[in-house]
C-alpha cells in the first residue's frame, strides 16, 4: 500500500544504474542554443541540421528527433578514465532505416553514436545498416572488435542498446532490451583515446545533392558510459518512461506559408504517386510512395495516411518497407484492391517490388481492420518479372474484375510505345498468368509515350470503362491521358471511336506539371479521384523546406453521354468553409471587387459569371508588390492563370514561364454562365470550371503579405453568384503524428533514490513505494517523501 508521503515538484533525474558510476551522460535534450550537454563534464555538443533542434518525449525526459537527411550531433569530450571495463548504453527508435548508399546494396552501416577513430585505432560505435541490421565496434589492445547482432532493430519502438566491454573476461557483449544478441572476444585493455563523438551520422559525409545520406531518421536518447562492466540484471532493469514518439514536431513547419494544410501528403520527407485508396474502419486510407529519410527520391516505401473526410489527414505507420530479396531496392507503386474470392473481402496491396536486377509484382495483407500493420504474402512474388519481349521497365500493377474473371494490368512498353500487360487469375491454381498478353497499347510514342505509368481501369456508368495512364516521353512530356471504352470477353480494353481518344485529364498539363497518376476510388456512389501534383522547385528548395510534393484535392468524376470525363470538386470539401466568408449575388463588377473579410492562403473562391465580351476572374495572393490571377476570355475561349506579377519561388521556367493558358474544350455561348471555383492551400491551386473541367497548379509566393483576394473584370461583368470562404476544418486539419511504441504501459513508474540510483523500474503506481524505508525518493520526476 502507499505510505504517507509528500509530493514536491522536482526536475526529472535520469536514473543511475543500480549505483554504478557514470563516466559520461548525454541526455539528448536540446537547449535553446542548439546544444546538448554532456552532464558529467558539462561539455556542450553542437546540433547540426536544416531545422531548429526538435525535442520529443524520450525514454527518459526529452529526446532528440533526427530528420534523416541533415540532423546530427558532434563535439569533443574529455578523455574517459577507463582501462579494462566499460559499458555503453543508449536508446534508439528509427522511423526507417538509413539510406547508406543510393541504389546499390551494401554491408556498410551508419553510426548511431560513437567515438570510433580508425586512424588512432580507438573508441567505440553503435552502427545501423539499411536493412535494420546493427552492430557494435570498438578498439581493445590496438585491435578492432566487431559484434554483429543476431536480430534487427525494429522501427517505431524503443530499442535499448548496451555494449559491455569486459577486458578481464576478454569479451564484448551486445544487448538489445536486456537480451544478449551477440558477443566477440577482445583484448584486456580498452583503447579509449578517441574523444570526438558523432551522433546520428557516419564520420564521413556522403551526399546526394544537398542531402546527407548516411544519417539517422528517428529518435536517440540517453547515451551513457559507465566505467565498469554492468551485469545482465543491471542492464535488464532499464525500461522506457515514454513510448517512442516518431511524430514530426509541429514547430518544424509552424511558420511555413507554402506548406498545404488540407491536401494529402506525409508529415515530412518525399512523396510521389498516391495509390490504393480504400475505406475501412470509418476512415479513408490512402497509400503512397515515400522516402521518410528526406525530400528526395530513393529506396521507396509505402507510406499511409488516413482521413474521415479527405482533407483532415493523419499519417500512419509505413505500411510496406523494403526488406525481402524481391523488394530490397524499393517497394514501388501498385494499388489496394478488395475481392471476395482472392482477398476474402479484405483490402490487399499489390505492389512493384524491385531488387537490384528486375521488377516483380508482390502482395501484402492487413493484420487488422484499421490497416496499420501489414504482412507480405509468403508466395511472393505473385508475378515473377516482366513477360518475354517487353520492356525491363515493368511496374505499377492494378487489379480489376470483369464478370467472373479477375485481372491485373501492369505498365510497360512494347516496341518503344507505352502499353499495359494483362494477367488473368486462375482460381484453381491461385496463380496469375504472365504470357505477355497486352491489355491495351498506344499507337505512337509522340502521342502516347514510350512507357505507361500507373495504368488504372474503372467501371463507370452506362457499362463504360475509364482507362487512365501517365505516359513518359510524349511530344509534350509527362501528362495524364484517358480513354473510354469497354472490356472484351478476353479481358482486353477496346477504346470507343477511333481518333476520339485519348484526351487529357487536366486542362493544363505538360512536362510533368498538373495532376499526375490519379488514384480512383468508388465509394457511396461517387467516383473519387486525386493524384500527385509535383513541386517542380529546385532540390535545394525542397531540402530547405523539408518536404516534397502534395496531392490534389479530391475530385468527383463521371462521364458525359458523349464519353467526356466530367470533374467537379468533391462534395465533402464544403465542410472546410468557415464563418469568415463573403457572399454576394447579381453584382456588377467593373474593375476590382475586394472580397474582404476573406483573405489568406487557405481560401475557396466561387463565382458564377454571366459571359460577355470582357475578361473576368479572380486575383489572389495579392500584396503591395503583385498578385496572381485566374481569368476567362471569351474571344479567345482561353482560361489563363498568371503568376508573372507575383514574387515567388520560380518552378516553371522553360515550360510555362509563369503563364498557364489553355483553350476550353467547348466555347460557352455569350450570355451563358461560367462557374469558376478556385481552392487555394499554401502552394497549390485547384481550379474547376463549370463543374466539368479541372486542373491543379503549384505556385510559391514569397511575400509574407501575399494574401489579398479580389474578383475583377477588365470591363463589366455580372456575377450572378459571388462567394468566398476562408478554409478551416475546425482546428484539426493537417498531418497528424505518426504512432509510436504501443507496448508502453503508462500506469507504470520508475523509483530512484535522491542521488539518481534506480531502485524500481516499470513498477505499478499502486505498489511503487511498498517496502521502502523512510526517506526521499524520485517517482517519475516528482520528489516523494516517505514517512
Amino acid at each position: 500500500m502507499i505510505k504517507n508521503l509528500l509530493i514536491l515538484p522536482f526536475a526529472a533525474i535520469p536514473a543511475l544504474c543500480l549505483g554504478s558510476e557514470r563516466a559520461l551522460h548525454i541526455p539528448m535534450e536540446a537547449d535553446g542554443n542548439g546544444v546538448v550537454t554532456e552532464l558529467v563534464s558539462g561539455t556542450g555538443l553542437e546540433i547540426h541540421g536544416r531545422h531548429l533542434p526538435e525535442n520529443v518525449a524520450g525514454a527518459s525526459g526529452k529526446a532528440l528527433r533526427f530528420d534523416g537527411y541533415s540532423t546530427y550531433v558532434q563535439g569533443l569530450l574529455p578523455e574517459l578514465e577507463v582501462t579494462s571495463a566499460m559499458t555503453i548504453s543508449l536508446w534508439v527508435a528509427p522511423e526507417t532505416y538509413p539510406i547508406v548508399k543510393i541504389d546499390e546494396p551494401t554491408e556498410e552501416k551508419i553510426r548511431i553514436a560513437g567515438t570510433l577513430d580508425e586512424e588512432t585505432r580507438s573508441g567505440w560505435s553503435f552502427n545501423l545498416g539499411y536493412t535494420g541490421k546493427y552492430a557494435f565496434e570498438c578498439y581493445t589492445g590496438g585491435w578492432k572488435v566487431s559484434v554483429d547482432a543476431s536480430d534487427i532493430i525494429p522501427c517505431y519502438e524503443w530499442s535499448h542498446l548496451v555494449a559491455v566491454i569486459d577486458g578481464n573476461a576478454k569479451r564484448v557483449t551486445l544487448y538489445r532490451n536486456g537480451e544478449n544478441v551477440g558477443e566477440a572476444k577482445c583484448m584486456d585493455t580498452i583503447d579509449k583515446g578517441a574523444n570526438l563523438i558523432t551522433i546520428g551520422k557516419s564520420e564521413k559525409g556522403d551526399m546526394k545533392g544537398p542531402f546527407l545520406i548516411n544519417t539517422f531518421n528517428g529518435v536517440i536518447d540517453e547515451i551513457e558510459v559507465f566505467g565498469s562492466a554492468l551485469s545482465e540484471a543491471e542492464i535488464s532493469a532499464y525500461k522506457a518512461e515514454s513510448p517512442a514518439d516518431l511524430s514530426i514536431p509541429e514547430s518544424r513547419f509552424a511558420d511555413d506559408l507554402l506548406r498545404p494544410a488540407f491536401h494529402g501528403m506525409p508529415a515530412a520527407g518525399w512523396t510521389n504517386e498516391c495509390h490504393g485508396m480504400t475505406y475501412s474502419d470509418g476512415r479513408f486510407h490512402l497509400f503512397f510512395q515515400k522516402n521518410a529519410n528526406g525530400p528526395y527520391m530513393t529506396r521507396l516505401h509505402w507510406g499511409h495516411i488516413s482521413s474521415e473526410n479527405l482533407y483532415d489527414w493523419k499519417e500512419e505507420k509505413i505500411a510496406i518497407a523494403p526488406g525481402e530479396s524481391y523488394d530490397i531496392k524499393g517497394c514501388w507503386s501498385g494499388c489496394v484492391f478488395t475481392d471476395d474470392v482472392i482477398t476474402g473481402g479484405k483490402p490487399n496491396i499489390i505492389y512493384t517490388g524491385v531488387d537490384y536486377q528486375k521488377a516483380m509484382i508482390s502482395q501484402a495483407v492487413p493484420e487488422d481492420d484499421d490497416l496499420i500493420q501489414w504482412s507480405k504474402s509468403a508466395g511472393n512474388p505473385i508475378i515473377n518479372g516482366r513477360p518475354s519481349g517487353l520492356s525491363d521497365d515493368f511496374r505499377d500493377p492494378y487489379f480489376f474484375r470483369s464478370g467472373d474473371d479477375a485481372y491485373i494490368i501492369v505498365g510497360t512498353s512494347k516496341g518503344g510505345v507505352g502499353a499495359a500487360t494483362l494477367h488473368r487469375y486462375d482460381p484453381s491454381s491461385r496463380r496469375w498468368s504472365n504470357d505477355g498478353k497486352i491489355f491495351f497499347a498506344g499507337e505512337s510514342a509522340g502521342a502516347h509515350g514510350t512507357f505507361w505509368e500507373m495504368p488504372n481501369v474503372t467501371p463507370m456508368e452506362s457499362g463504360k470503362w475509364l482507362f487512365t495512364v501517365t505516359p513518359q516521353n510524349t511530344s509534350t512530356g509527362v501528362h495524364t491521358l484517358y480513354w473510354v471504352g469497354t472490356i472484351a470477353d478476353d479481358g482486353t480494353f477496346v477504346a470507343d471511336v477511333a481518333g476520339q481518344y485519348p484526351r487529357n485529364v487536366e486542362l493544363m498539363s505538360k512536362d510533368g506539371y498538373g495532376l499526375l497518376s490519379p488514384t480512383i476510388y468508388q465509394h457511396n456512389g461517387k467516383t473519387i479521384a486525386l493524384g500527385i501534383v509535383p513541386d517542380k522547385i529546385s532540390t535545394e528548395d525542397n531540402c530547405r523546406l523539408g518536404w516534397a510534393h502534395t496531392y490534389s484535392f479530391p475530385r468527383e468524376w463521371s462521364l458525359s453521354a458523349s464519353g467526356e470525363l466530367i470533374q467537379k470538386p468533391y462534395e465533402g470539401l464544403r465542410s472546410l468553409r468557415s464563418d469568415v466568408a463573403y457572399s454576394g449575388a447579381d453584382e456588377e463588377i467593373s474593375g476590382v471587387k475586394n472580397l474582404s473579410p476573406v483573405s489568406g492562403r487557405r481560401i475557396e473562391l466561387l463565382g458564377r459569371f454571366e459571359i460577355g465580351d470582357s475578361t473576368f476572374g479572380f486575383n489572389f495572393f495579392k500584396s503591395a508588390s503583385g498578385q496572381a490571377s485566374v481569368s476567362y476570355n471569351r474571344s479567345s475561349n482561353e482560361l489563363t492563370v498568371d503568376f508573372t506579377g507575383l514574387r515567388r519561388l520560380v518552378n516553371d521556367n522553360g515550360s510555362y514561364n509563369g503563364i498557364y493558358r489553355c483553350t476550353l474544350p467547348e466555347r460557352p455561348e455569350a450570355g451563358s454562365e461560367m462557374l469558376l471555383n478556385v481552392f487555394i492551400d499554401g502552394s497549390i491551386v485547384d481550379i474547376f470550371v463549370n463543374d466539368r473541367w479541372a486542373t491543379s497548379i503549384r505556385v510559391y509566393p514569397s511575400d509574407e503579405d501575399a494574401d489579398g483576394v479580389e474578383a475583377f473584370c477588365d470591363g463589366t461583368v455580372k456575377a450572378r453568384e459571388l462567394k468566398a470562404w476562408r478554409l478551416d476544418s475546425g482546428g484539426g486539419a493537417g498531418i497528424g503524428s505518426i504512432p509510436g511504441d504501443e507496448g508502453f504501459h503508462s500506469d507504470k513508474v520508475n523509483v530512484s533514490a535522491i542521488d539518481g540510483t534506480l531502485i524500481k523500474h516499470n513498477e505499478r503506481m499502486a505498489e511503487a513505494l511498498d517496502g521502502l524505508k523512510k526517506g526521499v525518493y524520485v517517482v517519475n520526476g516528482c520528489k516523494v517523501i516517505v514517512k
